[in-house]
């Protein structure tokens, strides 16, 4: 059988290694020219790691990444909002969420591919699909067909645009700016991604190397802003360097052309992730906004789930079907929660916030774990 995967992003690379461990051959088709360490941080919950452990990389991610205990939410004076645990315990097995350079995940995910899998600057521009097969259209006129093929091309996904024109995305009225800080933190702000919640705004920031610490900032804003790269920085002093110490040495210490600006947003809920021979996984089918901290994960679990399926079902057809019954309920849950709290986050009226800070301060301890509970337990 042979398939094709277009995106090399982790979503499409987990995806390439899941199933080349079936033997199910495969290419991976990516629009960037090369594969360079760009974006920013990213975490990697339990649930991701108990399907990396599967293909052999959870020594690599621990030795490249930094462990993470908990989440802590905080007013922007220092007050405690909410704290959950980051790690997740089952059959004995424990695993812990690590914070990581994405670059640097993307770079263990394609060391692990077999040689000459992966093919760059190949944007795909359309795809087509039968029963029997399918073709991807390259800008550079190149064609490819293979028996199946895989839109793992993000939230912005062509091969979903071929597929399923009518997928819009669902603005949240947020705008979040990324980036990388070169400081080291002192003691207290290890071991855990701290957010800090003021009126409207929103600054996050977790250890993901000794000396390199992965920070976002999120603030109520019309969609489609551009930024001016010389004074940037400032405005984000401006606005975030009042919160507690060390938000404001974070931001001073960040390159100014590292900080990446993205308008948040998720995609309506498709009722199908696939047709014909082709199929949708990860951002490409349920993006969500990131406020869980889950994106990359589900498409990691995606990965593993697709892949047996192609490999134990009778017809590609069966497959899909099953792939999307076994992932559906979960990402439908992930997706309207993430969405429910970039809400709660984007409030910017003062005693509006007050109210929500001191409601999420109500929540049971007992509920905070099963949330993480529901979304860390991997039944498959």
């Amino acid at each position: 059988m042979r398939g094709i995967i277009i995106g090399a992003g982790i979503g499409g690379l987990s995806t390439a290694i899941a199933m080349q461990m079936r033997h199910i051959n495969v290419k991976v088709f990516e629009a960037a020219t090369n594969l360079n360490p760009i974006g920013a941080g990213i975490l990697v919950p339990p649930n991701a790691m108990n399907i990396l452990d599967r293909y052999n990389l959870t020594q690599q991610v621990l030795d490249s990444g930094s462990p993470i205990e908990s989440l802590a939410v905080l007013d922007f004076e220092g007050k405690s909002i909410s704290k959950t645990p980051a790690h997740y315990s089952k059959n004995g097995i424990v695993h812990q969420t690590i914070a990581i350079h994405r670059g640097t995940l993307q770079k263990i995910l394609l060391g692990a591919l077999a040689p000459d899998t992966l093919l760059t600057n190949k944007q795909c521009v359309g795809v087509s699909t039968g029963v029997n097969g399918a073709e991807a259209t390259f800008r550079d006129g190149m064609k490819v067909c293979g028996e199946f093929l895989v839109g793992a091309d993000g939230i912005h996904s062509k091969v979903r645009e071929s597929i399923f024109p009518d997928s819009p995305l669902r603005y949240s009225g947020q705008t979040c700016w990324r980036g990388v800080s070169n400081i080291a933190l002192p003691k207290k702000w290890l071991m855990q991604l701290t957010e800090v919640w003021g009126t409207g705004l929103r600054f996050g920031f977790v250890p993901i190397a000794d000396t390199q610490v992965y920070c976002y900032a999120t603030k109520r804003e019309e969609a489609g802003g551009i930024d001016n790269p010389t004074n940037i920085k400032q405005q984000l002093f401006d606005l975030y360097g009042k919160f507690l110490e060390p938000v404001g040495d974070i931001i001073l210490q960040t390159d100014t052309f590292s900080i990446i600006r993205d308008d948040i947003s998720d995609l309506a809920p498709l009722t199908s992730w696939y047709y014909n021979s082709a199929v949708l996984m990860g951002d490409a089918a349920h993006a969500s906004t990131p406020n869980l901290g889950q994106g990359g994960a589900q498409a990691i679990e995606d990965s593993w789930v697709l892949a047996e399926k192609i490999a134990t079902c009778e017809t590609l057809q069966n497959a899909f079907e099953k792939f999307q019954a076994s992932r559906f309920a979960k990402v439908k849950r992930i997706v309207n929660v993430s969405w429910q709290i970039g809400k709660a986050t984007n409030l910017s009226n003062k005693m509006a916030c007050e109210i929500r800070n001191t409601l999420f301060r109500c929540v049971p301890s007992f509920m905070a774990k099963q949330q993480s509970r529901s979304m860390y337990d991997v039944t498959y």
